[in-house]
């Protein structure tokens, strides 16, 4: 919801949530699919099937293929096995340790003040890259950036949640009347290397994309993609040793450094099972889409089609049939889309189908980002209180 004024007062209209860049994954590969004339279906989390010719179908979770495994994400999730499988590798990594935010910040500010400031603080399980504190110099700087994991992570500004398959299953904490996370819960302090901070995108195994992000990948400041001419020597090697440690992955975001002294080796300093096209948005969305269209090639491989069969058919802007299924209260939630339709100027024709099972079906025309954005944020935020359970979207003209 948004106020506007008009003719001197305020009114209620209706927009659609910017996209989070926990949602961009999603809404990216979201976008190619109905770009290439093909079906979806949506289901909350970001669980994308998509549907091409003769039924044959694949599926995608925040973007991520299905040839993605259950065990290969969960071990990028946890720094603690992940650092134990690339060590093991024998791939360069930043000094670093685990401890608690109950138990043992006196040992994590003795080891900080051992490695050296500035020092790198990340929560040990969870959303790589994401709630990161870098450029920590000193140990005030360290207090505030634990205490700033105390926050749970559903409450912390722009923090994203994608643990397939990780549950918290210890009590939370408390802290003056406030909840916090467990007092078992684990944070990760490393030395910060400095250099060249580069993100690399791996799918199926070879580099696709490599964004240099000064400050990091969330500092604003990611610079255009680098021509493969000037890759760092020794980054295809360094990315396929990580590829080879981490079994099980289709895509893969690879943080690497390179040191200022141009002569170490490379360093990865983090590692997602995530593509996290946010960045490429962010500084060119026709680079973020031609990726998504790569990520959706891949998924579509497995299921037997070629990158010919997924050629982009639809145009940026037609029409999109609608099912939405799970609604509560189903009139209501035509009711109020139609109101959104017209303040936001969109040929939107919804009704409702079968009232029992919470059905409404139609139609949409629009551009195409504004029609996935839509549709992605009937399952998440929702109107009016009311959530989509599933979402059917098929292109017409």
């Amino acid at each position: 919801m948004s106020w506007t004024m008009v003719d001197g007062e305020t009114v209620e209209t209706r927009s659609i949530p910017a996209v989070t860049r926990g949602m961009r994954d999603g809404v990216e590969v979201h976008k190619a699919a109905l770009a290439a004339g093909l079906s979806t279906r949506l289901l909350p989390r970001q669980v994308l099937q998509v549907f091409g010719p003769g039924g044959v179908q694949t599926a995608f979770t925040h973007g991520i293929p299905q040839g993605s495994s259950l065990a290969g994400v969960t071990f990028t999730q946890d720094l603690r096995m992940r650092r134990g499988l690339l060590g093991k590798a024998g791939v360069a990594q930043p000094r670093g340790a685990t401890f608690s935010v109950g138990r043992s910040r006196r040992a994590a500010a003795q080891f900080a003040a051992r490695v050296g400031y500035p020092v790198v603080v990340k929560p040990a399980l969870g959303d790589s890259t994401i709630d990161v504190t870098r450029g920590v110099q000193d140990r005030s700087g360290l207090r505030s950036a634990i205490d700033a994991l105390l926050t749970p992570p559903e409450d912390r500004p722009d923090s994203t949640q994608a643990a397939y398959g990780i549950t918290e299953l210890r009590a939370p904490g408390n802290q003056d009347g406030r909840v916090t996370v467990p007092p078992g819960y684990r944070f990760l302090v490393e030395e910060e290397v400095p250099g060249d901070y580069l993100r690399v995108l791996v799918l199926d195994g070879e580099v696709l994309d490599v964004v240099p992000s000064p400050g990091g990948p969330w500092s604003g400041r990611a610079e255009g993609s680098l021509p493969a001419k000037d890759h760092p020597t020794g980054l295809a090697e360094t990315v396929r040793a990580v590829v080879e440690a981490l079994p099980g992955l289709a895509v893969l975001s690879v943080d690497v450094v390179v040191p200022e002294d141009g002569e170490s080796e490379l360093v990865v300093v983090d590692v997602s099972e995530r593509p996290w096209l946010e960045l490429q948005h962010r500084i060119s969305e026709g680079s973020a889409r031609q990726l998504a269209h790569a990520l959706l090639e891949s998924g579509m491989a497995e299921a037997g089609l070629t990158a010919q069969d997924l050629s982009t058919t639809q145009s940026l802007k037609g029409t999109y049939g609608l099912t939405f299924q799970g609604i509560i209260d189903p009139a209501e939630f035509c009711t109020d889309l139609a109101s959104w339709g017209v303040d936001a100027g969109i040929d939107l024709e919804l009704e409702v189908t079968d009232a029992a099972r919470g059905h409404v079906g139609g139609q949409m025309s629009a551009d195409l980002a504004v029609t996935v954005e839509f549709v992605e944020s009937l399952l998440t935020t929702g109107v009016s209180g009311q959530t989509a359970m599933k979402a059917d979207v098929e292109p017409r003209t």
